[in-house]
């Protein structure tokens, strides 16, 4: 069996996360803020359940869906729905969504491409549509100036005193927005990601166009609404956060490989406009898990043209067959099986990884 093989199935079980108490937030007054319990999962892929369902939205309604074609996609915009309610699934928001844009008379501009939740990824918009959801408007299209600066693998962004960006610690020429005083924006955040850049044929780094959000304070960055896809991820209380994540994932991994993106193009809403959004993956700290798992999917993808990959848990009372942990029995060992078929060959191989439970990280309030 191929190297690479081995390699990815070391990252899967090395990717295994514990127990964990994280939070998701949402707007309605008794969903603020609530505290989730988790016992960890081991990111088996194939197995992993969830129905996908297309349902565009109408064109009826302009506000809602334009019909305008993207010139270019760059981005993904990740965003969650900050509707912490039970009932706020993936079908709420379908009908939500719907019901606006059948309305010649509705009066909200909002929309987005997908919809995801524990159990379903809905698509609402065709993803090479403009849709209305990153906060950035869409009268500037998205551009990059070229910073005659050369990348050498990192790309740090910051702002000098006098109003420019610098990159590295060398000042640009590009001067940063300016608020509505007409005065530099200085005191204003930097996105969470920082300035989206490009490299270019020459290896120099070239800065997008930014602008100033006065809503939110801050210096953001162009090609939300032009050029990016929107998803929606569900926080409703009751639902599986993580399973919903893991979903994302998935639903993220396969758009970055049908537009070729590295897996950096993968921004939050806050980017595009500075708002605290996705709030629940942002507070509970696992942007960068999610990150990981888009990248383990976007591996797991290249692989399957190849190979069958499939997971199969040993102690299924305690790991499911999704590889979520239903059942934390502290000092247990539990061991699941990784079975490759080379799809050429029709060689079969099999590896056993084992792991033992540790002790609860948290107590329920």
């Amino acid at each position: 069996m191929k190297k690479i093989v081995l390699d990815f199935l070391d990252k899967i079980y090395n990717s295994r996360k514990d127990s964990m108490k994280y939070y998701t937030f949402g707007y309605q007054a008794d969903y603020k803020k609530m505290a989730n319990y988790d016992l960890g999962y081991v990111p088996f892929m194939k197995e992993l359940e969830f129905t996908e369902k297309v349902n565009y939205i109408s064109l009826a309604n302009e506000r809602n869906r334009c019909g305008i074609l993207k010139n270019k996609t760059e981005y993904i915009c990740v965003h969650d729905t900050a509707s912490g309610a039970p009932s706020a699934g993936e079908i709420a928001h379908e009908n939500w969504l719907s019901g606006m844009a059948s309305n010649p008379e509705s009066t909200t501009w909002v929309s987005w491409h997908f919809t995801v939740g524990d159990k379903m990824i809905i698509n609402h918009i065709p993803i090479d549509e403009v849709a209305y959801h990153a906060g950035d408007g869409t009268g500037t299209p998205l551009s990059f100036t070229d910073t005659f600066i050369k990348f050498d693998g990192k790309v740090n962004v910051t702002i000098s005193d006098d109003g420019y960006f610098v990159i590295n610690d060398k000042k640009t020429n590009i001067e940063i927005p300016k608020d509505d005083d007409g005065n530099y924006a200085v005191n204003a955040k930097l996105p969470t990601l920082g300035i989206n850049y490009k490299i270019n044929e020459l290896g120099n780094i070239c800065l997008g166009n930014t602008y100033y959000n006065k809503s939110y304070n801050t210096i953001s960055n162009r090609g939300g609404n032009l050029n990016s896809v929107g998803i929606e991820s569900c926080v409703n209380y009751g639902s599986d956060y993580t399973k919903t994540m893991r979903n994302l994932a998935n639903l993220v991994s396969r758009l970055c490989d049908h537009y070729n993106l590295d897996t950096c193009k993968v921004l939050q809403h806050n980017s595009f406009s500075g708002k605290d959004c996705p709030m629940t993956i942002r507070h509970s700290n696992r942007w960068d898990e999610f990150i990981n798992l888009v990248d383990l999917n976007r591996e797991y993808n290249k692989l399957s043209k190849d190979y069958d990959i499939s997971f199969v848990s040993c102690n299924l009372d305690n790991l499911n067959k999704e590889g979520k942990i239903i059942k934390n029995e502290e000092g247990k060992e539990i061991s699941y099986k990784c079975i490759v078929k080379e799809l050429k060959s029709n060689e079969v191989f099999e590896k056993t990884y084992s792991f033992k439970m540790g002790k609860i990280n948290y107590e329920e309030d």
